[in-house]
């Protein structure tokens, strides 16, 4: 008799323990006890753009060994504002266009050359929304602005550089060996019209390296302009905020 229902007996307690285990709660289906996971809601994302210098008002970096400033075309500043309630984070991308300056190395030698600012990356910081006739704002309506600390990570690229008129071959990667940090500091308007904010930061331009054409003079740039003290002055103008602004 055990011989004969061994063998169905096993069968059924086999399935009786597979069907256990696929409903058990925690193993392969849901526990109906324990909530389930809802998708998050998309960060805010307000969009903005700034103009950073004009004409009339260039951006200019000092550089602080040389003594002399460097004027750059009008630039952009486009990047979103993660709300408009207390701090909030923002980035953003910065867009210098190069030129051309004018050095006097050694106090005697004259020096031309094109700077070019890379940048590494978006801005990013953050953002503290004000609004009210209390705040320091600048709006001449709607009085909305925001207390902002952003930092750029751009490389600095030289190229086309000249000695007293006479070629000074630095080659085709001739840039900083690492990022310059250039942190900017500003309570900015965020609602139009609005005039434009100076705004000033002061940064260490790193070592250069690549630059190497007959001969590597990363060491000579380095010595003539590389360290601290440099200033980065701009106006910052609004040119749109939410409507009209393309998602960065």
């Amino acid at each position: 008799m055990l011989t004969r229902f061994s063998l169905p007996l096993v069968l059924v307690l086999a399935a009786f323990s597979l069907g256990a285990a696929q409903a058990a709660p925690g193993e392969t289906g849901p526990d109906q006890n324990v909530p389930q996971s809802q998708p998050q809601a998309a960060a805010t994302q307000i969009p903005f753009g700034f103009t950073l210098g004009d004409a009339q008002q260039p951006t200019t970096s000092h550089v602080a060994k040389l003594g002399s400033d460097i004027a750059f075309p009008p630039g952009t500043f486009d990047g979103a504002l993660g709300g408009l309630s207390n701090t909030v984070p923002i980035t953003g991308k910065l867009n210098i266009p190069p030129t051309n300056g004018y050095f006097v190395a050694f106090r005697i030698m004259g020096t031309t050359g094109r700077v070019e600012i890379i940048p590494d990356g978006d801005a990013t910081g953050t953002a503290t929304v004000h609004t009210g006739k209390d705040t320091g704002c600048k709006a001449t309506q709607t009085n909305i602005c925001a207390d902002t600390d952003v930092t750029a990570k751009v490389f600095i690229k030289l190229s086309d550089a000249k000695v007293d008129g006479k070629s000074l071959d630095v080659g085709p990667n001739c840039r900083t060996a690492q990022p310059a940090s250039v942190t900017i500091k500003a309570l900015v308007p965020i609602s139009l019209p609005a005039p434009p904010v100076k705004v000033t930061s002061t940064f260490t331009t790193p070592p250069f390296t690549g630059c190497v054409g007959h001969e590597d003079v990363s060491r000579l740039l380095t010595g003539l302009v590389s360290g601290p003290g440099n200033t980065f002055v701009s106006n910052l103008t609004l040119r749109c905020f939410s409507t009209g602004c393309k998602q960065s």
